[in-house]
């Protein structure tokens, strides 16, 4: 039940995603936590569904006029003490959010009221949430209605904690922790990259023999497009990405849209990619390099600043990577963005520099590095080591994306934490956002998004099958119920998706394995301290034609054997039985 407290606190706090300034009520007598309504909307915080709507009674027990159906997840940030709230949504009178028990006994705070402080002594703040000092001050301040029932609340106390977008810009030396300040040259700010030194790395564009050289058109531009380019091209130049060209053969140019509005110059290399022999040096599976992350506890990510431009063009090859403009005609000196094999040099690139430390302490794709360590005093040892060798090779790291010694950490699209794997919350929320598809191309755009995300939800397949019967060749285009409530469906689980544990070759593996008319499925798990079982993954499969008739007992061997096939790198060898669920 929501009951308010005889003298409720108010706290002053920033909420994340889009980052802003309001205030929270401290309500002992309140079981749970709330948010109003309006933030939702305002601040595009995401929705998630209840499984049954709640009732909400306040002190005289009287039920609140409307039932609770969903809640949200955001990040709150009490002067460097940071959590991710859960909060349920409901009309709370003039107030933003409601923080209640759940939250008080989880952080265990404790308030001095002689000195105005607040402090987060627990454990579980020490270990989660406090990067920061652990002593935040107090002030007073006055309280507004918490609807009718809180008219005679008068006094309580707020903590002042200043919204992300208000604090000043921090220094290079604050955004670095001092034992690493030796790096700093590593962490430059500027905002072009300098043109690097040739390297035994540099990016070969070798054409297939025979290919026909051709260059592409120039399209208008207007007068946005001309800002950017007249831009981009003197910032280039002047650092050395590119020269003027005399080139034989040239690509068009085209403009992108960046998340923040701006525009950003791009090559259209589509025909020069067609007539190049293909690296096929091999990127890493994401999959593989999150288990790898297992029994990590303290992590530090570094974002490569300027990526594919740290990354010269091999002597003799600059002409091949000519674009033109109404400026003129130019080549590029660096590897730009678009080249089909980019990704390929870039990463053999990565693998090398770090070779002997890949899997043992740290993981790299592409420009994400992950350092991960098991203790404080080894993390320190892991971050000195990646930073002395991206100091020796002419690397050099963006310190506003960079994240040093935290316990939950985003990676690759997952939210990687000691207690396992998670959907990243911006994901969720941007299929929560998608728009309902029109076309087959709009059906694969989705499909595309959410299967890379599959193996968090269960029965991926039965879910989205009325989705991939639309993408069958000469299938006419009809959207219809089962459409839009798969199309639901699969927004809806990938919302509620689970943490996933990451596996412990230490312990028995448990194997869950079923089939349906259309598809099989399993569930790898494995039992934690408590002895409950864990999701390690999920995986759906769906039958061919012929599968389809098979028997009932048939279908479920079939959904046995193709699981030991999709976790075989896991269940292959185990000291330990895998014990299999039918």
């Amino acid at each position: 039940m929501a009951i308010p407290s005889e003298s409720p606190p108010s706290l002053k706090t920033a909420y994340l995603p889009k980052p802003f300034e309001g205030k929270a009520l401290i309500d002992s007598g309140a079981t749970s936590c709330f948010i109003h309504p309006s933030l939702i909307k305002t601040f595009h915080l995401p929705k998630f569904h209840h499984s049954k709507p709640k009732t909400v009674r306040v002190i005289d027990g009287r039920e609140m006029n409307s039932q609770i159906t969903h809640y949200t997840k955001f990040g709150m940030n009490i002067e460097g003490h940071f959590e991710e709230i859960k909060c349920h949504i409901a009309e709370i009178g003039n107030h933003q959010v409601v923080l209640g028990t759940s939250w008080l006994e989880k952080h265990n705070p404790d308030i001095n009221w002689e000195k105005r402080e607040l402090r987060f002594p627990s454990k579980f703040c020490s270990e989660n949430c406090l990067p920061s000092p652990h002593i935040f001050k107090l002030h007073t301040g006055e309280v507004e209605e918490l609807d009718t029932f809180l008219e005679r609340h008068q006094d309580f106390l707020q903590l002042y904690a200043e919204g992300k977008e208000e604090l000043p810009k921090k220094t290079l030396e604050e955004m670095i922790p001092p034992q690493y300040h030796e790096w700093k040259g590593v962490f430059l700010e500027k905002d072009t990259a300098h043109l690097p030194p040739h390297r035994p790395y540099d990016i070969k564009i070798e054409l297939i023999p025979g290919a026909k050289i051709k260059h592409g058109p120039i399209y208008s531009t207007g007068p946005k497009e001309d800002e950017e380019l007249r831009s981009t091209l003197k910032r280039q130049l002047e650092a050395g990405l590119i020269r003027p060209s005399t080139s034989s053969m040239a690509s068009p140019i085209i403009f992108v849209k960046k998340k923040n509005g701006k525009l950003r110059l791009c090559v259209d290399y589509c025909y020069l990619n067609s007539i190049t022999k293909k690296n096929v040096y091999p990127l890493p599976l994401p999959s593989d390099l999150i288990e790898k992350l297992r029994g990590a506890k303290i992590f530090t990510k570094f974002d490569l600043k300027w990526g594919y431009n740290l990354v010269r063009i091999a002597e003799g090859d600059e002409w091949k990577t000519a674009f033109k403009c109404k400026y003129g005609l130019f080549e590029y000196q660096v590897m730009p963005f678009g080249l089909t094999n980019a990704p390929a040099y870039f990463q053999h690139f990565m693998n090398d520099i770090l070779r002997d430390l890949l899997d043992i302490c740290v993981v790299v794709y592409l420009d994400d590095i992950l350092v991960f360590s098991k203790n404080e005093k080894e993390h320190e040892t892991h971050v000195q080591e990646v930073l002395k060798r991206l100091a020796a090779n002419d690397l050099f790291c963006n310190p506003e994306k960079s994240f040093f010694h935290v316990k939950k950490v985003d990676y690759l699209g997952f939210i990687i934490s000691e207690q396992g794997v998670e959907v990243d919350q911006e994901k969720v929320t941007a299929a929560l956002n998608w728009a309902t598809p029109k076309n087959v191309k709009n059906i694969q755009e989705f499909l595309g998004f959410v299967n890379f995300y599959r193996r968090f939800i269960p029965n991926f397949n039965n879910i989205a099958k009325p989705l991939y019967a639309l993408l069958g060749k000469d299938i006419p285009w009809a959207w219809e119920e089962k459409e839009q409530v798969a199309f639901e469906g699969l927004k809806e689980a990938l919302t509620h998706a689970p943490l996933l544990i990451q596996p412990n070759h230490s312990n028995p593996f448990f194997l869950e394995c079923d089939a349906s008319d259309y598809a099989t499925g399993a569930i790898l798990s494995q039992k934690n301290k408590e002895g409950k079982l864990l999701p390690v993954a999920y995986l759906s499969k769906s039958f061919s034609p012929a599968e389809k008739n098979y028997e009932i007992y048939d279908k479920e061997l079939l959904a046995i054997i193709r699981a030991f096939k999709e976790w075989r790198h896991l269940l292959e060898g185990t000291e330990i039985p895998v014990q299999v669920l039918t």
